[in-house]
This record gives C-alpha cells, structure tokens and sequence, in this order.
C-alpha cells in the first residue's frame, strides 16, 4: 500500500501580480457563502477566491486547466496534462505556481471528478491536496477533515485502471474513492475486479434518489461505492451530480477535460480556472474537441480576475455564463 505524502510545492517568493480583479462579481459571488478566503490565497494568488453558496440541485463545480498560446491541452507525442505548462522552460517556477492552484482548488473542494482516461494517461499519479500548507488550511479553516472524494467517471465501466495508484492507497490515508457510471459500467465492473464494492443506485429520477438511504462517503475505506444512474451505456450526469449533492457534497473539482466539455454541455460547469502558458503546442488536442458547442447556442464567461508570472504565464478565473441567445 502507498502512503500519501505532502510537501511545500512552492518556494517562498513565487506569486501572482493581480493585473484584473472584477471586484462587484467577486462580492456577488461571497455574498451568503459558507467558504472563506485561506490566507495562502491572498499571499500568493493575490485576490480572494470565495466559492458562491451551491444550490440544493447539484454541487457547485469548478474546474482548471493548462492551455497552451495555441489552445492545446496536450502534446501529440506525450498527453500529460500537467505538460503543457511543465515543459516551459522559460519559467518553471509558473509551472509550480499552475500546480499549487490546482491544489488550491483541491483544498476548497469536497470531491474531484476524474476521468478513467485521464488515469491511464497518467498511472502513477493519486489526487489529493498535496501542498502541505493547503491541507492544513483545509482543516483549520474550512473544517474539512479528510481527502475529497475521488469520483472516477466513466460510461461504462470499461476504461476503469483497477491497477492504477489510486488504488492501491493505504486506508490510515482516508482517501475514499467512487464510481460513478451507467447500468452496463456497474455490470462490467461486477464481472471484471474482485474489489469490494457497494452499490448505489440504479437510479432514473430524483424521486428515486430523494428516496436513497445514503450511507455516510468517508467511512470504509476500503469499500468502493458505485453510482449508477441512467439507462445502457449512458449516465445521466444532472442525476448523478443531484445524488452527490444529496450525499452532503458541496463543492467538486473537475479534473478531467473530457468530462469538463461534457459539464459545459449540461450548463452544470461553473467556473473554470485557466492558465496559459506561453509555449506553442500544435496538435490538435483541444479542450471539448468531442463534445462541441454550437454557434448560435455556446457557453459564455466573464472574467473575475487575471493574474501573471512573468510574461510567460497568465492565470484567469472565469464564471461560466449560460443561456446567452443571439440578438
């Protein structure tokens, strides 16, 4: 078994010089929020960063991302997401600043959506808050206790890595991890791994979830819920992330950009925190290449605030706009 380990991820002198603050959405955001600022925040990405109240219907979600100059996500001859900003090698310290906001973002959440592809890209990595200083505040400040959930989405069940490091956590860790997938995933699941699994759902309503007697997430450690909701081979996201919210999750970090895409579609994507790292990638590996959006009905944001490293990288947080028709 493996043991969690935490670490200072960045060096004292590295911060954001804050160029944008969008100060009257920032307050509308605050307004009669259960979260707070921690204070690694205002000392290194240099302006608050409160989450607004969720609502009873699903969690409030963010997610974040590293894009290249050039919109690309990843390099066509090594898909590690964390690349795009770790190879430049103009400024490396703003490739461990990008990595400290995804574990600041880590710190502020109650789970982490992750893709099972994003896991086979990736075998060795655990996701947690591993910035030693983040985790503390997570504890002292927001009154979070143990690891985010890890919930592996995945359609069905096939692309789910029972070999991966996440697996293979020690339990004095309390790192709960869920499925959450479709009908057909759950009966892959049951036919291809001799975990210990309990079942949640098949459900197809909210009646149905509303009528679920919800064991409590951060107990048994080593006992993997699935969640399962829609019909075949295909989940019903609104419905999945309805139960997590009914399950007392507040706040969820999506980490995968597939499922992000797919978020974005559903108008269930909140926020999105976006650095750029000034390196020219190519390729054609672009966030939502495979769920695109329409023309004459897309997504649109508006920004609360840019930051910059250097002249080699620039960190925006943006609020999700949707419903927004043509004129």
């Amino acid at each position: 078994m493996k043991r969690v380990a935490h670490r200072q991820v960045l060096k004292d002198n590295v911060r954001l010089q804050t160029v944008y603050e969008n100060k009257e959405l920032q307050t509308a955001m605050a307004e009669g929020s259960p979260c707070t600022t921690l204070p690694d925040v205002l000392d290194r990405y240099g302006t608050p960063v409160i989450f607004p109240k969720p609502s009873e219907e699903r969690p409030y979600i963010y997610s974040t991302i590293a894009l290249s100059a050039d919109g690309k996500m990843a390099f066509m001859d090594n898909k590690v997401g964390s690349f795009v900003a770790g190879k430049n090698f103009v400024d490396p310290e703003g490739a461990s600043m990008d990595y400290w906001v995804l574990n600041l973002l880590r710190a502020y959440s109650d789970g982490m959506l992750i893709g099972a592809n994003t896991l086979k890209n990736e075998p060795g990595i655990v996701n947690y808050v591993k910035d030693e200083t983040l985790n503390a505040q997570r504890h002292e400040v927001l009154g979070k206790k143990d690891h985010p959930v890890n919930i592996i989405v995945s359609l069905d069940g096939t692309d789910v890595p029972w070999d991966h490091a996440t697996f293979d956590v020690d339990p004095e860790d309390r790192l709960k991890i869920m499925i959450a997938t479709s009908p057909d995933g759950l009966a892959y699941i049951r036919e291809h791994t001799d975990k210990k699994l309990v079942c949640l759902g098949s459900f197809r309503t909210r009646d149905e979830v509303d009528a679920a007697d919800f064991p409590a997430l951060m107990t048994d450690f080593d006992v993997y819920p699935v969640l399962v909701t829609g019909e075949g081979s295909t989940p019903d996201t609104p419905l999945m992330l309805y139960a997590l919210r009914k399950m007392g999750l507040q706040y969820l970090c999506a980490e995968s950009p597939t499922y992000t895409a797919v978020l974005m579609k559903e108008q269930c994507l909140d926020e999105y925190f976006i650095t750029y790292s000034m390196t020219y990638v190519g390729g054609t590996l672009t966030p939502g290449m495979i769920v695109p959006q329409s023309y004459a009905d897309h997504a649109h944001a508006s920004l609360v605030s840019v930051g910059m490293h250097s002249s080699h990288f620039l960190y925006t947080r943006q609020k999700l706009i949707y419903g927004v028709k043509a004129p």
